[in-house]
């Protein structure tokens, strides 16, 4: 192609035909300029497309990782965790409320008041988008609701459950010295089973360690539950907006 408009300006300048020859060159001058902007404008879409494909792949991982985290805050933690300790709370305040108790239980219950628990969740794929530029997320609301989560939200209440949770388990702790029994052995069908957090028989409307491990659950689990259930809906509501965002891709 070169070579052939080459031989085009020789042989119009050979032939003294400057007129034709400048309209020419200037012809062949908006032919290169066209040129030039088709090729950038086909490396500009090649650019956008692999920057949507990327950001569609960090949102799918965001939002996976979210459910992921959604399913273990509700099942393992609060319905788990939590619920073993305000079953807890409730057996013996059904007690005291009541004066009737179940004798077999007092002791599942009484392991069951100092359940712990560590909250995690999986920051990855935000640590790699916000590596590579969190302005890759080309909508401003839904990036603004992902740091918001990620930088605030979620390390928040992270903070404060574990500061909760530490100090329950602290004073948990305190107060079972002083409420279990010595440890002890059962024999059954040959075999030795060791027991070492069975309660000692104590009073349990008076016994001052016992309610204030009683206190300590009862209030604990219910200051923590009530961080759950505030991080919870916003953690349901960014995975709605990505799911969102990504249908919109696809159109």
């Amino acid at each position: 192609m070169i070579k052939f408009f080459r031989r085009i300006r020789q042989r119009l300048l050979s032939e003294n035909k400057f007129s034709k020859y400048l309209i020419y060159a200037i012809g062949e001058t908006i032919l290169v300029v066209i040129g030039i902007l088709i090729a950038l404008s086909i490396n500009n879409w090649n650019e956008d497309k692999k920057a949507r494909i990327y950001e569609e792949k960090m949102l799918t991982e965001i939002r996976n990782v979210l459910i992921k985290d959604v399913y273990f805050f509700e099942n393992h933690l609060i319905g788990r965790r939590i619920a073993r300790i305000q079953r807890a709370s409730q057996f013996f305040e059904n007690y005291i409320l009541t004066d009737s108790i179940s004798r077999d239980s007092i002791n599942y219950h009484y392991i069951g008041l100092s359940t712990g628990l560590q909250v995690t969740y999986n920051r990855g794929p935000f640590e790699a988008l916000k590596s590579t530029g969190i302005d890759r997320i080309i909508n401003d609301s839904l990036r603004n609701m992902i740091v918001d989560l990620y930088e605030f939200e979620l390390p928040r209440t992270a903070g404060l459950i574990k500061i909760y949770m530490d100090e329950y388990m602290t004073n948990a702790k305190k107060y079972e010295d002083s409420l279990r029994d010595d440890m002890q052995i059962d024999i059954q069908n040959k075999q030795v089973f060791y027991y070492y957090n069975k309660m000692k028989e104590v009073d349990l409307k008076t016994n001052q360690s016992f309610l204030s491990l009683l206190s300590w659950g009862s209030n604990s689990s219910k200051q923590i539950l009530h961080l759950f259930n505030s991080i919870l809906p916003k953690m349901k509501a960014l995975t709605v907006q990505i799911d969102k965002e990504l249908n919109h891709h696809k159109k």
